[in-house]
């Protein structure tokens, strides 16, 4: 009877804080301290309005190298203005002491890339530069979105234009069978001649033959519209390649010999911003450095653009008004990020997954707790239904009323480094419904 009494009365109680839970904004109460034991003394609160400082930033470096995509293109963005992407290759022997005869003829020179994906309008025309490296790229170096290495002046593209195929499959180029898309550069046979008539001896090995030829640049000319950028994979071995198809004399039937990318080798991508010609709101914010703004709307940008530095400045506001002996416990806290009402084209598609990173008071930069906690619970994904990301931040919430010392977040697009997307955030005073925010349930609870 009496074990069944004190579970009524407990039902009662924890019904009691399930409607304080949806009611309560930002004060606590002390439900039912008269019914159970005084050490069952429970406090419950739920609150959407700590306030949230945020505005977006460029990122000032990102390392680029050996990333597992390289990205191709040109692409106009009306919000975010223009960026340019293209890549930095060695390349690697397919075959060690190669020759090509004795009196090599070039047919053709072609850079085959696998293409596997892309961002943007596949139907703007791009035209293709291609150069050789004047400079190694050196194994020890560090490599970032706006670094470079000197290249020779010749382009060997010629000026090729070309429009990416993403969905074309199982084509015959060259006598080759093609199973997947690719975008096929011719270059200027003078290269081909160059490697055909080298000496023997860079053929040795593929440290050799990367002391002689020490790779190649890969880019676009800008647009002046639409456009897009393609996503190439470099370590496809059996598409990814610079084919050289010659014959060992005037006579001789036609061979082929190949260059390949491995992961051994030196790789990066280059991005170039022309952050001028973006929208009004993104220009004030991004260049002009009104953080005001970010209130409003944030934008988030890959290809080592645009993230997002976020702050919770009065989070310990929770804990200003405990009793002696009281302590506050986070029971949840996820913070969503809505979409900015823009009517952005439909080819400017949202992110896949946005990441966080807490800084440090050194500026250091680390994965928060709580993504340790595993995706299932953390978040992070974008939800096209409720045109919204959500992340459980609740450890890390916590910290910061412990007093860990944090100088805020970072908020970016996953895989910023290798990928083309886009975003722009609703702030939390945004002029919609839904706004940036964090919501949080919390307990205070006795000694």
């Amino acid at each position: 009877m009496k074990t069944s009494y004190q579970k009524t009365i407990k039902a009662l109680i924890f019904s009691a804080l399930a409607i304080l839970c949806l009611s309560c904004s930002k004060t606590t109460s002390n439900i039912g301290n008269g019914l159970l034991n005084g050490d069952d003394n429970i406090g419950v609160c739920y609150t959407d309005d700590i306030r949230i400082d945020c505005h977006s930033i460029t990122i000032d470096s990102m390392a680029t190298k050996g990333m597992p995509a390289f990205l191709l293109g040109s692409l106009v963005d009306p919000v975010m203005g223009r960026t340019d992407a293209g890549f930095f290759s060695q390349l690697h022997l397919s075959s060690t002491n190669h020759s090509f005869g004795t009196n090599p003829v070039i047919d053709s020179v072609v850079l085959q890339l696998s293409l596997d994906g892309y961002y943007g309008d596949t139907t703007t025309w791009m035209t293709a530069h291609v150069y050789e490296l004047a400079d190694s790229l050196s194994a020890s170096a560090d490599y970032y979105q706006f670094s470079s290495v000197d290249t020779k002046p010749i382009d060997l593209a010629n000026g090729f234009q070309f429009r990416p195929h993403p969905r074309t499959y199982a084509t015959v180029l060259n006598n080759d069978t093609v199973t997947q898309p690719v975008i096929r550069i011719p270059l200027d046979n003078s290269l081909g001649t160059m490697l055909a008539t080298a000496d023997t001896a860079i053929f040795g090995s593929p440290e050799a033959f990367k002391q002689f030829f020490y790779g190649l640049k890969v880019c676009c000319e800008s647009v002046s519209q639409d456009g897009a950028i393609s996503y190439i994979t470099p370590t496809n071995n059996g598409i990814s390649q610079l084919q050289v198809y010659y014959r060992e004399n005037p006579d001789a039937n036609q061979m082929r010999y190949y260059f390949y990318i491995t992961s051994e080798d030196i790789f990066f991508n280059q991005y170039l911003h022309d952050y001028t010609l973006g929208s009004t709101e993104f220009t004030q914010q991004v260049l002009d450095g009104d953080t005001l703004l970010g209130q409003q709307q944030l934008f988030l940008q890959s290809m080592s653009g645009v993230r997002v530095l976020l702050n919770f400045p009065e989070i310990t506001r929770l804990t200003d008004t405990l009793e002696e002996g009281k302590h506050l416990v986070i029971n949840e806290a996820k913070l969503i990020f809505p979409a900015y009402n823009t009517g952005d084209s439909t080819l400017l598609t949202p992110p896949t997954s946005l990441a966080l990173l807490n800084i440090s008071p050194n500026g250091n930069t680390a994965l928060l707790n709580d993504y340790y906690e595993g995706t299932s619970y953390y978040g992070g994904s974008y939800n096209a239904t409720k045109r919204q990301v959500t992340f459980r931040i609740s450890e890390h919430l916590q910290s910061l009323l412990r007093g860990d010392a944090s100088k805020g977040i970072y908020v970016s697009i996953s895989g910023a480094a290798y990928n083309a997307q886009r975003w722009v955030m609703a702030g939390p005073d945004a002029p919609q419904d839904e706004k940036l925010r964090c919501e949080i349930k919390y307990t205070i609870i006795g000694e």
